[in-house]
């Protein structure tokens, strides 16, 4: 009789164990699709407004263009506070969530390159394209050899 008992014990306390297991899974599992789907919410409706605004940057022109990576791109808001930014991936290229209807100022500045200053106003997903400039060292080489030269030149003058 005491096995019997002792043997139903055990099973009872299994059961209840498997059953607490399968309730606390069921949780998880309700709270994960619960939060999922409320970042779906959030998101559709904080893109509601929003358009995709893609930028493609390359250095040179026509078919001997390449794009240019690791490009930080910043947009600030002309009529908004918001403003968002972005770094071109390995195809010159990034993407922008801006308000619609509002204007934007849209910097591109990197030290080894032309500057870009653009305002547009977002209508809708647009896409813009910019070929850029490398600047040019060889003329501040020639001016630093120009100075070099004046001084040795002066230097003399005052020797004599």
């Amino acid at each position: 009789m005491k096995k019997v008992s002792s043997a139903i014990m055990k099973m009872g306390v299994i059961l209840v164990a498997v059953f607490s297991l399968i309730i606390a899974a069921n949780a998880a599992y309700v709270s994960t699709v619960n939060h999922a789907e409320q970042r779906a919410e959030n998101s559709s409706a904080s893109t509601e407004f929003y358009a995709a605004i893609t930028i493609h940057l390359y250095q040179g022109e026509g078919c001997g263009c390449v794009p240019l990576r690791e490009i930080s791109i910043n947009a600030t808001g002309r009529d908004t506070d918001h403003s968002a930014s972005n770094v071109t991936d390995q195809n010159g290229m990034c993407i922008l969530f801006l308000e619609y209807d509002k204007t934007y100022r849209l910097r591109i500045e990197q030290k080894e390159y032309e500057s870009v200053v653009f305002d547009f106003v977002v209508l809708d997903d647009q896409a813009f394209s910019f070929h850029v400039k490398e600047i040019e060292t060889s003329v501040q080489r020639d001016c630093l050899l120009q100075m070099v030269w004046q001084k040795i030149r002066f230097a003399k003058k005052l020797i004599q």
